[in-house]
Order: C-alpha cells, then structure tokens, then sequence
C-alpha cells in the first residue's frame, strides 16, 4: 500500500515507528527465561574455558620464576666455589702472610702477590687462564652442554694497566688503623664471578656465541689474619690489678687456685696492685707476677676489633646453652655476653674462646680448656679446671674459692698457643662484609 505524503503524513513515520517495534520486539524476547538459560550456558562454558587457561599461565609463571630462582642460586653456588677455592689459595701459600715482594711471587706491585698459576698437574693447577687470575670450568649436565664457569681476577700491573675494581686487592690500610700499610697482606678484597652458560661450540670462549649465557652472579668477601700478639708470656693477664686494699684488688687467688708460669710469668697485669693472695693459693713463674707495657686490648691481641672477631669466628652465640655439646674444639667461639659454664654445660674444647662479657666456671663443671681465653669483663674460675695456654680477663680475675675442695689452675703452655696460631690464625673469612650480586640473561 502506498501513502501518499502529506497532511502530515510522512512514509519516514512509519518506517521509523517500524524499527522502534523490532526494537522492543527484541528487547522482549531477550527478557524471556529461555534467553537467560541461553547467557548462563555461554557464561558457565566462558568460565570453564578461562578459568583453566587462568590456572596454566600461573602454573607456566611459577615453573618459570623458579627455574630463573635456581639459576640464579646454580650461579651463585659457581662464585661461591671461587671464593673458596681463593681462601684456600692464600691459605697454602709456603710463606705467610700473602704479600708484595716475598717469593715465589715477585711482582713488585700491591697487588700482585695473588698470581695463581697453571700446570699440567691437576693437583697443582690454581687456574685454566694465569693472565685472568683463578679460573675453572666444569660439566653441570650428563648431556655435557651446561656448563659452571668462575673467575676470581687478579689485577695486573697497575703501571700499564688500568686499575679493577674487581679483582683481588690488598686493602690492609683501609681496615686496619695502627699503621698498617696495603703490600702487608694482612687484609685482602676477594670477588669471584660465576656464570651459568650453555655449551654449544667448544671452540669458542664462553659467552661468544653460539654459546648462551644462562646466568651469572657475583660474590665478594674480605679476608684477614687475626695475629694473637700477647703483651708478655703469661698464664694469666689483666689490664688493672686495682687498688693496695684487700677488697679492691683485681686479683684475687683463693684456696686450691694455682697459677703456673713455668719459665715465663705467672700473672702479668698494666698497672695496679699486685695479686691479692689467699691462704692455700699458689702463684709460680719467672717472675711470678709482674708490670706488662702493653695494654692487652682486643686490637693489640687480636690486630683486628671486636667486631671483626665475631664476623670470623666459627660459633657465634650469646649464651652456652646454644653451643654445642659436646663443644667443638679447634675453634673460634665468641660469646655475646656473659657466659657461665656449669656441670650441665661445662667448658671443654680447645682454640680461642672470646667472651664478650663476663666469664663464669661454676664450681663441679669440671673444665677443661686449652688455647686462649679472652673476657672482656671478669673472669671467675672454681673448682675443678684446668686451663691451658693462657687466659685474658681484662677486667679483673677471681680464681678458686674459700671452700675449694680440688684445684683451679691456669698454666701458660706456650706450644699450645702455637698450635692456635697455625691452626685458627691464618686467613679467614670476615661473613659479615659478604656480599652477592645476581642477573639473568
């Protein structure tokens, strides 16, 4: 049917009033249940195809993030080995310390006495590559493609090369402050690289491609010597035996205490009174007592502070029940506070035991300690023990008791404090200047 256009009448009206039907047409068929039914069953089939996919790209980021966690921990497993490999180096060395000018090593500059060197005897070998420093290589995987490099650099000539801030560097003067110059050997800076890579063409250096670097991580630590410098050959050593009254002396020798100097002095104390003597006691040595010049701080025994001595030491605690039991001997301990030793957990071992504190040895712990001792406080030793090589306690010393029933002695045994210093004062690692740098690539 045709309308003919006018009197208002336009065929647009129609067609537009047309459209706006099917719209609401549609809208309502759309608002019928079966079309609701219709929007659940595609949401359900959305969530069960997305919740899945969700899941797997967690899982994939998760086996991803801990292949690159493991990389990076194989990497610094690699540097880790060049440190060691490193200590040991300096440790071994048929002169001691590790410094400038002494052979075999005769490169004239500071750094120079690190020079690991090749040979074709494995056991001798310290390194595949002289003119880098420490460097080693080896198979990680059985299919022989992965492969752990690391390198510990030596700096070369400084005269003709430039210097390198990551090679090994004597740093003597920068650690230690009572004169002490770098070329001593007595501090050394030790960064080792590790490097994870793939193996791809044996002809090539590592990181050429077509070999592919995996990861790589580096790690730096310091070194030092701890040099057990007694103030005089004694058993026994304060800093201040304290005033001529009786109750003011800071040596106090009671019943069954015995101090053995043999042929070196008993009791060496830097200024005050003598030792203050009880009847039953026994003080021997060449002299007994006697005035030492050197104050006996922890820098002049020890050439390095009191902080240093916790970062070296094997066993660091802050009581003796966290030691273990039996103790370990052949050690550095260091006791971060007072420290009393008992029956229960008594004072046996050997090495350097350093306390931070005060030094108690209960009466019945049966003790019995050979090497130094070094108390920072005061130190108060009953019956029965025994110990040998000699004892520090810079703040004064009370040995034995009125009612001693056996002995509390204290002998200077100087071969036992040689053995300490071979033993426990050659280089060791400072843990708290260790550091760790990692990167993927």
């Amino acid at each position: 049917m045709i309308f003919p256009e006018g009197n208002g009448f336009r065929t647009s009206h129609l067609i537009s009033r047309k459209k706006r039907g099917i719209v609401k047409l549609s809208i309502s068929h759309l608002a019928q249940p079966g079309s609701a039914l219709v929007m659940v069953i595609i949401l359900v089939f959305a969530i069960m195809i997305l919740v899945p996919l969700g899941a797997n790209l967690i899982y994939e980021s998760f086996r991803d993030s801990k292949r690159q966690l493991d990389t990076l921990g194989q990497a610094e497993n690699v540097a880790r080995a060049g440190l060691t490999d490193a200590i040991a180096w300096f440790k071994k060395q048929p002169s001691q310390p590790v410094k400038t000018g002494v052979p075999p090593v005769k490169h004239g500059w500071v750094d120079g006495a690190f020079d690991p060197r090749f040979s074709t005897d494995t056991v001798l070998c310290d390194t595949f590559d002289e003119s880098i420093g420490m460097v080693k290589e080896y198979a990680l995987s059985e299919s022989g493609n992965r492969w752990a490099r690391y390198e510990v650099k030596r700096q070369t000539n400084p005269a003709i090369s430039a210097w390198n801030p990551h090679a090994v560097h004597d740093i003597t003067s920068q650690r230690l402050y009572s004169g002490e110059q770098n070329g001593q050997g007595l501090v050394w800076y030790i960064e080792s690289a590790g490097y994870i890579y793939r193996k791809l063409d044996p002809g090539v250096a590592y990181n050429v491609t077509p070999n592919q670097m995996v990861s790589k991580a580096k790690v730096s630590t310091e070194i030092k010597r701890i040099s057990l410098n007694l103030p005089a050959q004694c058993a026994c050593i304060v800093n201040n035996g304290g005033g001529s009254a009786a109750a003011d002396r800071k040596i106090k020798i009671q019943k069954n205490g015995r101090v053995i100097g043999g042929n070196s002095i008993g009791i060496g104390r830097n200024k005050g009174y003598e030792p203050y003597l009880y009847t039953g006691s026994t003080v021997t040595g060449n002299p007994r007592w006697q005035v030492v010049t050197d104050t006996p701080s922890v820098v002049y025994v020890f050439g390095v502070s009191t902080s240093d001595i916790k970062g070296m030491a094997d066993y660091v605690v802050t009581g003796v029940t966290q030691l273990p039991n039996p103790m370990p001997d052949m050690s550095i301990i260091y006791i971060d506070g007072d420290a009393v030793f008992t029956s229960a957990c008594p004072l046996r071992s050997s090495g350097i035991l350093f306390v931070h504190g005060d030094l108690t040895v209960s009466d019945n712990s049966n003790s019995l300690y050979s090497g130094l001792i070094y108390v920072t406080g005061t130190a108060t030793v009953y019956d029965p023990a025994l110990l040998s090589g000699c004892l520090i306690a810079y703040s004064g010393l009370n040995l034995a008791r009125s009612a001693s029933t056996d002995v509390a002695e204290i002998d200077y045994d100087a071969s036992i404090l040689s053995s300490v210093r071979q033993q426990l004062c050659q280089y060791r690692e400072n843990k708290s200047v260790y550091h760790v740098f990692t990167a993927v690539e």
